[in-house]
């Protein structure tokens, strides 16, 4: 067994205290005091120093030794990672077109020593003035149409909490016509182009399964008793005794409610009429200021008729249908008042001789001969062409009296006696026997009126609205319009679940970055396409998704060349892009939820772009090291030129072989240079004599040359090596959201920048103690992952982004038991920045399905995804031993919390880091607490876009959890 090396603990101050005792042991005589002014002393000094220099080098050597062994074993120190983020370049509102952003354009902040920390872009997008005003999610089959909050968390392709817009429902009014109340009919006339398709439509309307009839009455809506077809009529016939009210705006109409499918039903004309199924009293009647009790009769002029006398008849609901034929029953009974005296007088006038008997009084009949109707239009009373009865007040005939007349287009409300409605009223003109001695009056008594109604023909509805996808159509004053093109019905598109955003202006940019900040991971079922109303209809949009279907959070790259006309949908005008899944399938893994969209949104990563560096070679210069001006190096590319060492036809072969990495230049059909780029290697002494190579140091920012055994030794030439690198990366570059605001140079018609998600990822150089820590593994694992560890050690080597990796065989991506499978939990160093942990975990799958079994990566059964992130929320109650400190002792609680949490249970593997009796020694060590009541443990995290809140009682509940901590509540009873 080999032995461990000894090493000697002693320090620089233990050697000295040794060297003193030798002094005080060998030379009693000399009191070594370190004094400055003794030779002695200095002497002591110095060779105690050289004996610790000696001491620490021999101790050092082992660790030399390991050193040296790693670089044996090929371990390398992972490329620095600079940090990234994603950028929002807001245009100026000012502008129409959209505002080219270059790839490469530099934003910058300053570090806390106020030097700055450059980032440069990571391709050119344009920043579009446009603004995303809406999204509405459709599913056409399920005739859902929902309009979503872009600044609220929303679930894409499934329905939420919101109201669905989607309406079939068209209403038709006609004031006239729909004033009804009690038992009536209704009917409605269609016309369409044809006949026929007007008899099918009205057949489909008048289906139950398709759809309902309803009028507005009792502050709601009530179906119709019954309904059916007539040819191309609906008849809608209402057996109860509700009257019609007007809706919103005033107007009495009659509405259907239903669904026909993906169809349209485009109405030319629309007549209705209507019918009581008996006859209606009238609402009122007055003989002029006197009203008359209809249920106990009433004198229609009077006790005593006289020319002039006025007999008013109200009827709100008959008298306002103006153009139909109005039949008005009266129930008239005659009263006779007889005055005369019937005894036989003398003709005293008469001369004696010529007397004779008495003579009987006969008396004269007294009633109203002749009656003239009028109506009000508004300017005054005119007259009423009547037919029928045309006076029947005369008291001649007995039994029922109809006065018959058609209502007049002119016939407007009227206020009589303070009450205002439909009025006719009968004015008396002449009154037989008026002025006669011997009177019999008869008197018309009124016992009772009623009155119906009918069309000769249906009567054009006077507006008509739609409400169809979420719009509205409204038509008015259609009573003079011909062919309406009324469109009643209308379905949406045949389509799969889709999201259509509205701009209130053109989006086009090439192209047009759009970032869906996805909350959770729920893998569709199916592939999403864009698409872009271009004036006829929906057509494909060429685009780059870039999160993986809406798997993570990223941006989606839409190539919009032309401007985007405005259009009208769900009843908002705009400019309109539509994401479409492509099948109907359903998805059973849950909705996929989206916390935000954001346009202008490119990546920045922290790095700069240097000029090119130029070298010049002598004549066969093994190894020969190139030092670069700027490090740590991130991007490189090294161009040899060597033209001096082939001929033409040699150089032709070697672009024809090597194409991409050689670059011939001529001048006048001459040869000048022959551009060869050369690749990186990770290690020169594994390369042959004639691979064109080069080692790079990125941290020393140093380029390796081969000796011409391992690698080639570039040719001889002046300035014929030619370096274009990039540099930058580091802890450094790694910023919070909403610092990075500034640009470098000018960027015209861009009106603001700014971060919108940390500037995070950014990785240093492994510490030596990580180093030596992981790279004698690699003698194990040698590249490959066979065993749970070695994913592990693999990860933590190669992508030092990664904080803690922890593999789970026999588990699938959600935790669960699945034997075969092996899950590789990732925590990220920005447990806020999901996207960039979702990118991490992307790189690292790609890694390992390269160095794992390969059946296992082709079915499926590795996974790589990031740690559950739980923040631990605590509620705890103690008691204190000094009340005045309590205050004091709250913060002192919260802070070790804190510290618990994020400190130490971080520093923990991955399903291993919740401890939650550690918390109850925490609290119970903190000073000035005498007793802890109780702790309650609460974890919030984050379940497929869904906030779920659990009990914290058992530590391994969760196998794939880190912490943070929360908010932390201290309760002093």
């Amino acid at each position: 067994m080999m032995q461990e090396p000894v090493l000697d603990p002693r320090s620089r101050a233990d050697l000295m205290e040794e060297l003193a005792a030798h002094a005080r042991e060998y030379t009693p005589e000399w009191r070594y005091e370190g004094a400055q002014d003794d030779p002695g002393s200095a002497l002591a000094e110095l060779f105690g120093e050289m004996f610790y220099q000696t001491v620490d080098r021999m101790n050092s050597v082992p660790g030399k030794l390991h050193t040296e062994f790693l670089n044996l074993t090929g371990f390398q120190m992972p490329d620095p990672v600079p940090a990234a983020g994603l950028l929002q370049f807001t245009a100026s509102d000012t502008v129409e077109a959209p505002v080219p952003v270059p790839q490469g354009t530099q934003v910058f902040t300053e570090d806390e020593e106020g030097e700055d920390i450059v980032y440069e872009t990571a391709r050119q997008i344009e920043s579009t003035p446009a603004q995303l005003q809406d999204i509405f999610y459709v599913d056409a089959r399920a005739e859902v149409i929902q309009r979503l909050d872009p600044e609220r968390p929303q679930p894409f392709f499934q329905a939420g909490e919101g109201e669905n817009l989607q309406r079939h429902r068209f209403t038709l009014s006609q004031d006239d016509v729909l004033a009804l109340s009690g038992p009536c009919v209704v009917e409605v006339e269609l016309r369409q182009e044809s006949a026929f398709t007007a008899a099918e439509t009205a057949a489909r309307l008048a289906d139950p399964a398709l759809g309902q009839w309803t009028f507005r009455s009792g502050g709601g809506e009530r179906p119709f008793t019954e309904v059916h077809a007539e040819g191309n009529a609906v008849i809608l016939t209402c057996g109860g005794s509700e009257a019609f009210e007007p809706e919103e705006d005033g107007s009495y109409a009659v509405c259907f409610t239903g669904s026909i499918g993906s169809g349209r039903v485009v109405l030319d004309g629309v007549r209705l009429r209507s019918r009581p199924a008996g006859r209606l009293p009238v609402d009122g009647a007055a003989h002029g200021d006197i009203p008359l009790d209809l249920e106990e009769g009433g004198y229609c002029f009077g006790r005593r008729p006289a020319a002039y006398g006025l007999c008013y008849f109200r009827s709100d609901r008959v008298f306002r249908k103006r153009g139909a034929r109005v039949n008005l029953q009266l129930e008239i009974a005659p009263i006779v008042t007889d005055l005369t005296d019937r005894t036989p007088q003398y003709q005293f006038n008469q001369r004696i001789i010529d007397k004779q008997n008495a003579v009987a009084i006969v008396p004269d009949d007294v009633y109203v001969s002749q009656v003239a109707w009028e109506y009000f239009n508004g300017m005054g009373w005119r007259p009423l062409a009547v037919s029928g009865d045309r006076n029947p007040f005369s008291c001649q005939r007995e039994g029922p009296l109809e006065v018959v007349f058609d209502v007049p287009e002119d016939l407007v409300q009227a206020e009589v006696n303070a009450q205002p409605g439909y009025y006719i009223r009968a004015r008396v003109v002449h009154v037989e026997n008026a002025y006669s001695m011997t009177p019999r009056w008869i008197v018309p008594f009124l016992k009772g009126a009623s009155c119906s109604w009918s069309y000769a023909a249906g009567l054009p509805a006077h507006r008509c609205r739609a409400e169809n996808n979420g719009s509205v159509v409204e038509l008015s004053d259609t009573a003079g319009v011909e062919r309406l093109a009324f469109p009643a019905l209308e379905g949406l598109e045949e389509h799969p679940r889709a999201m259509y955003f509205r701009f209130d202006r053109s989006p086009h940019a090439m192209p047009l970055a759009i970032l869906f900040d996805v909350a959770g991971r729920v893998k569709l079922e199916d592939k999403l396409h864009f698409e872009a109303w271009t004036g006829q209809r929906f057509e494909p949009v060429r685009s780059v998704d870039l999160t993986r279907n809406l798997l993570h959070p990223g941006v989606m790259l839409l190539y919009l060349p032309r401007p985007l006309p405005e259009h009208a949908l769900f009843g908002q005008t705009g400019c309109w892009l539509r994401l479409s899944r492509s099948s109907y399938l359903e998805q059973e893994g849950g909705a996929v939820r989206v916390n935000a969209v954001r346009l202008n949104i490119v990546e920045a990563v922290q790095r700069q772009q240097t000029e090119d560096e130029f070298f010049s070679t002598g004549p066969y210069e093994a190894g020969k090291v190139l030092e670069l001006l700027e490090r740590p190096v991130l991007e490189i590319q090294v161009w040899v030129d060597e033209v001096a060492g082939l001929a033409v036809a040699d150089a032709e072969a070697l672009a024809r072989d090597l194409p991409g990495r050689v670059r011939l230049e001529r001048e006048d059909r001459v040869l000048t240079h022959c551009w060869v780029r050369w690749e990186r290697t990770p290690e020169l002494a594994l390369t042959g004599p004639a691979e064109r190579c080069y080692q790079l140091d990125p941290y020393a920012g140093t380029v390796t040359f081969g000796d011409g055994i391992h690698g080639r030794v570039p040719p001889e030439g002046e300035e014929n090596i030619r370096v274009s690198y990039a540099y930058g990366g580091g802890s450094r570059g790694n910023r919070p959201a909403g610092a990075v605001t500034r640009l470098i140079g000018a960027l015209p018609r861009i009106s603001r920048v700014e971060n919108l998600t940390p500037m995070s990822g950014g990785t240093d150089r492994f510490p030596l103690e990580k180093a030596e820590a992981i790279g004698n593994k690699r003698l194990r694992h040698r590249g490959r992952a066979a065993g749970a560890r070695d994913f592990e050690e693999i990860v933590i080597q190669e992508f030092p982004q990664a904080r803690h990796v922890k593999c789970f065989p026999g588990r699938d991506a959600a935790g669960a038991y699945a034997p075969g499978h092996v899950s590789v939990v990732v925590e990220g160093c920005d447990l806020d920045d999901r996207r960039v942990t979702d990118d991490l975990c992307q790189r690292i799958y790609e890694d390992l399905i390269q160095r794992c079994d390969c059946v296992m990566a082709a079915e499926g059964r590795l996974h790589v995804v990031g740690s559950t992130v739980i923040t631990v929320n605590s509620t705890v109650t103690v008691e204190m031993e000094d009340l005045d400190q309590s205050a004091v002792t709250q913060q002192e609680i919260a802070q070790r919390l804190e510290e618990l949490i994020d400190l130490r249970w971080r520093e923990r593997d991955i399903g291993s880091q919740l401890r939650a009796a550690q918390v109850w020694q925490t609290v119970r060590d903190t000073p000035n607490v005498r007793l802890v009541r109780s702790i309650l443990l609460e974890g919030r995290y984050d379940e497929a876009g869904v906030q779920r809140v659990v009990p914290l009682e058992d530590d391994g509940a969760f196998p794939y959890a880190t912490v943070k901590s929360g908010s932390h509540f201290i309760q002093i009873v």
